[in-house]
């Protein structure tokens, strides 16, 4: 739900709730208001007989005003309280056909000396089912009234207010620190939201300053590397042709065996971070020649190790990449295949218009399609890897957009690329 409509909601709720609560208030001031008033015009026209008793007889008074007696009292009631008020809850009334409050106003005053009791009685009738529900609806409809205003002009005002909450969140939605472009903010009379844009706006900032920074960084640190690895390569190539003993030999191939993993490793490293960049480019490939051309350049050391390969390629079958990250992918799926498998193993590798399956006998490990593609996570035959190749393949097909999963069952490690998207 979107912040207008929940402001809104919230509108609806505190509206019909201030309505029921009002109503039930009305209810009951009404009735209590309308029973105070009857009281009070009793209490006038008793007040009005107790100066006329001065003047005329009870008779005459009784007969101008059928609700009222009057009576005189012995000198035993001296004591009696000047008013008493008597409520009765609403009964039947035949004479009104109606039901009614009984209500008495009782004054016992002394006029000359004489001490007499006037009673004042009268039925008040109660307000109807259908009055009720005629001011029921008259509620409803002002609250359906205030519904619909809410809706309308509470939806506008809220879209309008948060107009510029809205724009910095589709900025944010498309910000890409690669672009370097800065997030332009919309000019708010409103602190919070003048105090949020800054804060984005300052973020945003800082983020693409230190992507640029840490993009420098790891441009010079390849080229560094690369400069004094390729200076020990040089120099250790020309001491193998030198008059060496074979322990000399044998330390500086060790050397060169090392030397060569770090400059790779360097190069995967640079080339995963231009990958988590997004930095490529892409066009449609003949993945059925690409992965043909692969088998070829590893057909010769497969046979020579003693393992068997069987390959079903279907021709035609095409993938949206790019070719040289293609033949990353292929290549470092096929050595793996062939690095860790097992003497006279096999590897089978099966294209078709759907997906590419590659898997090999070898022995079980702990690794699971979870943790096989993390960096620098190896199985336990793996010396001489570098633990970074499934983790760029990975990297690789995330990129495009494909899915590639590991299992391991009866003893084949099984890699399946769906190439659908």
């Amino acid at each position: 739900m979107k912040l207008s409509s929940r402001i809104t909601y919230y509108f609806i709720v505190i509206v019909f709730l201030s309505l029921a609560i009002g109503f039930s208030i009305f209810y009951i001031s009404i009735e209590r208001v309308t029973n105070r008033s009857v009281i009070r015009k009793m209490e006038h026209l008793n007040e009005y007989i107790i100066r006329q008793l001065k003047t005329q007889p009870i008779d005459s008074l009784e007969k101008k005003h059928p609700t009222v007696s009057i009576s005189v009292l012995p000198e035993k009631f001296d004591t009696l309280v000047d008013e008493v008020i008597e409520e009765k809850e609403a009964v039947w009334n035949d004479e009104l056909q109606s039901y009614g409050y009984n209500i008495k106003v009782i004054h016992y005053p002394f006029v000359d000396n004489v001490h007499y009791q006037i009673t004042n009685e009268d039925y008040l009738i109660k307000i109807e089912k259908a009055y009720w529900l005629s001011v029921l609806m008259v509620v409803a409809w002002i609250f359906v009234f205030i519904l619909i205003t809410i809706i309308f002009f509470g939806e506008m005002v809220a879209r309008n207010l948060y107009m510029p909450f809205y724009s910095l969140l589709a900025q944010m939605k498309g910000f890409d620190v690669r672009k370097g472009e800065q997030i332009q903010i919309m000019n708010t009379h409103t602190t919070e939201l003048d105090e949020l844009n800054q804060l984005f706006r300052q973020m945003a900032d800082k983020s693409i300053q230190q992507y640029q920074l840490l993009k420098e960084f790891t441009e010079n640190l390849s080229h560094e590397l690369q400069t004094p690895l390729a200076h020990l390569k040089g120099k250790i190539e020309l001491l193998l042709d030198t008059d060496l003993n074979e322990e000399q030999m044998k330390a500086l191939s060790v050397m060169y065996d090392e030397l060569n993993r770090m400059s790779s490793l360097n190069r995967s490293l640079v080339l995963l971070m231009s990958l988590e960049d997004h930095e490529t480019s892409s066009e449609r490939v003949l993945f059925s020649t690409a992965l043909k051309e692969t088998i070829a350049q590893y057909e010769d050391i497969i046979e020579m190790s003693g393992r068997m390969l069987e390959v079903s390629i279907k021709d035609n079958v095409y993938i949206t990449i790019n070719p040289m990250l293609l033949q990353i992918v292929l290549s470092n799926l096929i050595s793996n295949a062939s690095r860790h498998n097992i003497e006279n193993g096999s590897i089978h590798i099966t294209l078709t218009d759907n997906f590419f399956e590659i898997k090999n006998t070898g022995v079980p490990n702990e690794l699971t399609n979870e943790t096989i593609f993390n960096r620098f996570k190896k199985g336990t035959s793996d010396s001489g890897s570098l633990g970074i190749g499934l983790a760029l393949v990975k990297k690789i097909v995330d990129v495009y957009g494909y899915k590639i999963t590991y299992k391991a069952e009866n003893n084949f490690h099984i890699f399946i690329l769906d190439i659908k998207h």
